[in-house]
């Protein structure tokens, strides 16, 4: 014998070397497998069982079948939205900033996803009897989950994809999806044209409303002062005075269209703001001038008068031309949104997949009915066990499932 185990033997202390855990690990790994073979008819009836189920359950399924069209939203122009305004300025760079706001697939997206829409869907097909749901709510939660909307980053193209046991109804549906986005778009504005010419419409009926308060005004104060309104003007400038207020009228109107668009960082809005300013600070030395002629408070009024009616026709008139420039730009637009592949009752199905769910089915056993055995042979280990028997009663009878 040797040293080593001299010692060992002297200190009482065994020896312990890899190869025995080695050992150790082919001993659980070989119990483990006899474990699972003592246990292998009830692994295999638990996975049959559940694999049979799976097997009926995606039968009984009910079709699914999957209609699809695909639709190409209309992109923005940018040189009919920078022609549109240059009659107000310098204006090439506003259509490149509207075109940067938003994504335009990602906008008509978001439009199907409105409650306003959905609910004009759910009220066609009458989805809150068809789906059998108590409110517009839910009937709005599964008509999401019936129609995906998505799109092609690279083409820009915009897929809509209706689920529905019947094909007819499935194609009816993807294609109503069009057909409401077409109505509802009739009611928006959304392109650049749009916009503007939405814009300049709301501008116009301002200024006509505020014209015919100044024509109003202008004849009451002209009858109370006579023919000296003509030589007034004529001698104290008033008419250039009220040009240069047109002017400024113009480029305040232009600077707002412009917000609509671009940020106060944009060339052309810093351009108009001070041409803006310039033309103030003309105006301003003009009426500050010397030489004006003595005039009485009724002809300051009537003069006033008339400076504010030439301001809105002024108004008036740059509005109108933009608002026809707006106009031909949205007819030359054409059609909002374009039908690329119209949807047609599909002839296969789409779901379910029933080789899927077997197989599913059959691996989800498969793992549930070894987990089970193991448990179920640990069980019977411990009823050997006398000590470990024991402790077993008492826990059944700590929670009530022996009588104690």
């Amino acid at each position: 014998m040797t040293s080593a185990s001299s010692n060992d033997l002297k200190s009482g202390t065994p020896e312990y070397s890899p190869m025995d855990q080695v050992n150790d690990d082919e001993i659980s790994l070989l119990e483990l497998a006899t474990a699972l073979g003592e246990e292998k008819y009830f692994i295999l009836k638990i996975t049959a069982v559940v694999t049979v189920i799976a097997v009926l359950v995606a039968f009984l399924l009910k079709p699914v079948f999957t209609a699809k069209t695909i639709i190409m939203p209309p992109q923005q122009q940018q040189s009919s939205a920078a022609s549109a305004l240059a009659s107000l300025g310098a204006l090439a760079g506003i259509a490149g900033s509207a075109a940067g706001i938003k994504s335009p697939d990602e906008m008509y997206i978001a439009f199907t996803q409105s409650t306003s829409f959905q609910n004009e869907i759910i009220k066609r097909f009458d989805l809150v009897n068809r789906l059998g749901v108590n409110s517009l709510t839910d009937a709005r939660l599964a008509l999401t989950s019936m129609v995906k909307v998505s799109s092609d980053k690279k083409s820009g193209l915009i897929t809509i994809e209706a689920d529905d046991h019947e094909p007819e109804f499935a194609a009816n549906l993807a294609n109503a999806y069009v057909e409401e986005l077409h109505h509802l778009l009739d009611r928006l504005a959304v392109t650049d044209a749009q916009q503007r010419r939405v814009f300049f419409e709301s501008q116009i009926e301002k200024v006509k409303s505020a014209l015919a308060q100044a024509e109003a005004s202008f004849l009451e104060a002209k009858q109370k002062s006579g023919l000296q309104v003509t030589a007034v003007i004529a001698e104290t400038g008033v008419r250039a005075s009220a040009e240069l207020r047109g002017q400024i009228a113009a480029r305040e109107v232009q600077l707002k269209a412009l917000s609509q668009f671009a940020t106060p960082l944009n060339p052309d809005v810093q351009k108009v703001s001070s041409e803006l300013s310039a033309l103030r600070s003309q105006l301003d030395q003009l009426e500050k001038g010397t030489g004006k002629v003595e005039v009485t408070p009724v002809q300051v009024q009537a003069v006033s008068a008339y400076r504010d009616m030439k301001v809105q026709e002024a108004m008036l008139e740059v509005l109108i031309k933009q608002f026809e420039l707006a106009r031909v730009d949205e007819s030359n637009e054409g059609p909002l949104i374009q039908v690329v592949d119209r949807a047609s009752p599909p002839e296969k199905k789409t779901k379910p997949k029933r080789s899927v769910i077997v197989l599913v089915a059959a691996f989800a056993g498969l793992f549930i009915s070894i987990l089970a055995a193991l448990v179920r042979r640990s069980l019977r280990e411990l009823q050997k066990d006398p000590e470990s028997a024991a402790q077993w009663i008492k826990f059944k009878a700590a929670w009530g499932w022996t009588a104690k």
